[in-house]
């Protein structure tokens, strides 16, 4: 039996465990809540750190897929590279491209030879651009009659090619700095012609196109008639464009190291081949001087050769010889004289026994490139027959209707317009007249109030005792108007007016059909843009028969007016196979000699359309 002091032990005992026990209890919680409190920040810490990883990789995944969809907006190649590179250093202006065109050009053949390197291309870089710093400055797509090219100084020059072509710059200048911004290129190859327009900005070449074709002619700069553009920056060829076929395939430099070595030598070599070939021209262009070539025939009245008949040309104003020399054994000549805005020539054809004849009225601006001389019939000393030369003047634009009354003086050679006056009369009702002349060459002035001056060339010989002329009605201030008359009709010849960049293609208010042998063109609202006339032989291109001497037997004259009266008359070339002629063009309001003549043609509306 237990005693009370016993009991009181075990109740102490028991006390004493159950403080333990709570103790030990307080113990594990606060243990287990440092313990869990530990866990927890540790997560946390790790949590924290996982998602600033996350941020970052999200970030520099946005940064690419960004990158990305901007690549994919911008359609220029050359500028989706620019996103994704690092900037390379600034290159160093290229150096100046004037050199002594002395050396590019041999002096005693004036022979050009591209194939001879004298320029190589600058230091590329896949962050160079074209940028358009002269073509839409100076060219205007739109309307070409706007474009201020059209007002530039301009010169024409010939020089030889290795293959025994030619080839013929176009110099265009710009007025208000001296500096040439376009030069225009014409490559002879064979039948064919290469055709290339080099812009310059400030002495370094900046873009050029280039094509093929057979008629040299307005082509629309804007089209795919361009076949190839070249665009540098930097002497670099940074773009490539190759039309064919209406479509368009484009090499940037951004991608050529993605290109096969075939595609990357052919990108070289049209880099190096242009690079080399526009500093040659822009080096060897304007130092050329420039001339007008004048050419002709000299027979007698019965219509044979005359050899060794000495040729002269004088000017105008003193008498002054500018140049000579002597025909061949088919009675041709040709003779350069130098360009000149100032001056008006006449050229004169002397034989022994033989009457001299002289063509007065004959410029040589700037810009010119041939004359082709009327034919010079020499009449012989002893042959003072009378023929009764019968004149027949109809209005130009009504060939139905006759220049009734009109007044007429006749002087003594070709294109006289202001020399002494030998006989005078006037025409009848029917715009026809007779006035007895000996064998001989002759201006006639038909003079009628609402018509413009009409200045008639009148051949006179045993066989030909006639003269037939259109005059045209009063024109208007900014027009031009073109008469294109022949002989031999029925000839169904076809007129048309063409403006830079094709812009306006002008046809005739007349279709010329049987008898009737003349067509006018109206130029209206003709500003500075440049015109250019071509006469073809409808008839003989539709039959494709492109070697036809139609044209040139056809003894066809177009004359030019504005408001201020007859600007010039131009007379077919003879003796040429072909069947387009063009006798000159107006530029800047400056009528010059063309006188182009060509059998091989394209499959072109202008030629085959009326």
């Amino acid at each position: 039996m237990n005693t009370k002091g016993d009991n009181d032990k075990i109740t102490a005992k028991e006390k004493m465990h159950k403080d333990r026990f709570k103790i030990t209890i307080v113990g594990v919680i606060i243990y287990s809540l440092a313990l869990i409190t530990v866990m927890v920040l540790s997560y946390m810490g790790v949590k924290a750190v996982f998602r600033t990883y996350d941020s970052q990789v999200a970030a520099e995944e946005g940064s690419k897929e960004t990158a990305d969809t901007v690549s994919e907006k911008v359609p220029d190649k050359e500028e989706a590279a620019d996103v994704s590179e690092p900037e390379e250093p600034k290159e160093e202006p290229v150096k100046d491209h004037d050199v002594d065109p002395d050396g590019l050009m041999d002096p005693e053949t004036g022979i050009v030879d591209y194939s001879v390197t004298k320029f190589t291309p600058g230091k590329r870089s896949k962050n160079l651009k074209w940028k358009d710093t002269v073509f839409s400055r100076i060219e205007n797509v739109k309307d070409g009659a706007k474009a201020s090219v059209n007002t530039f100084d301009y010169k024409r020059v010939s020089v030889k090619l290795p293959d025994n072509n030619s080839a013929e710059y176009r110099v265009y200048t710009n007025p208000d700095t001296d500096a040439v911004e376009k030069i225009t290129e014409y490559a002879e190859k064979g039948n064919s012609v290469e055709v290339y327009d080099y812009y310059f900005d400030d002495g370094h070449i900046n873009y050029v196109d280039g094509y093929k074709t057979y008629v040299d002619k307005p082509v629309d700069i804007s089209s795919s008639d361009m076949e190839s553009r070249y665009y540098f920056d930097k002497d670099v060829l940074v773009r490539y464009i190759y039309c064919s076929n209406g479509k368009a395939t484009e090499y940037n430099i951004a991608d050529f190291d993605t290109y096969s070595k075939g595609t990357a030598d052919q990108y070289d070599y049209l880099e190096s081949e242009m690079i080399n070939r526009a500093y040659i021209v822009y080096n060897v262009a304007p130092s050329v001087k420039e001339t007008e070539l004048l050419y002709g025939y000299v027979v007698d009245e019965f219509s044979m050769p005359m050899e060794d008949a000495a040729i002269t040309v004088r000017s105008e104003e003193d008498d002054r010889l500018i140049a000579e020399t002597t025909t061949d054994g088919d009675g041709y000549y040709k003779i350069a004289v130098d360009c000149n805005d100032d001056e008006t020539y006449k050229i004169t054809a002397e034989k022994y026994s033989l009457t001299s004849v002289s063509v007065y009225g004959i410029t040589a601006r700037f810009g010119s490139a041939k004359y082709a001389v009327e034919p010079i019939y020499l009449p012989y000393d002893n042959n003072t027959t009378q023929y009764p030369v019968q004149f027949s003047v109809r209005d130009a634009t009504d060939p139905n209707k006759p220049l009734s009354g009109a007044g007429i003086m006749i002087r003594r050679g070709l294109y006289n317009r202001s020399g002494e006056v030998m006989q005078t009369g006037s025409l009848d009702n029917n715009g026809t007249g007779t006035v007895a002349l000996t064998s001989g060459s002759y201006t006639a002035e038909v003079t009628k109030g609402g018509y413009e001056t009409l200045f008639m060339s009148v051949i006179v010989r045993l066989d030909h005792q006639f003269a037939i002329g259109f005059a045209t009605p009063d024109v208007g201030e900014d027009e031009y108007r073109i008469v294109v008359s022949w002989e031999s009709a029925p000839l169904d010849l076809a007129v048309k007016a063409v403006s830079s960049n094709r812009g306006r293609i002008i046809g005739p208010s007349v279709d010329s059909l049987g008898l009737t042998s003349a067509e006018p063109v109206t130029i209206d609202k003709a500003g500075t843009d440049d015109y250019r006339l071509y006469v073809t032989d409808f008839g003989s291109i539709t039959s494709a028969d492109t070697m036809s001497y139609r044209l040139t037997g056809s003894n066809a004259y177009a004359d030019v007016y504005n408001s201020d009266g007859m600007m010039g008359s131009f007379h077919v070339p003879v003796a040429s196979a072909g069947v387009i002629w063009e006798p000159f063009e107006i530029r800047n309001k400056t009528l010059l000699p063309v006188n182009s003549f060509y059998y091989a043609i394209e499959d072109d509306d202008l030629w085959k359309t009326k």
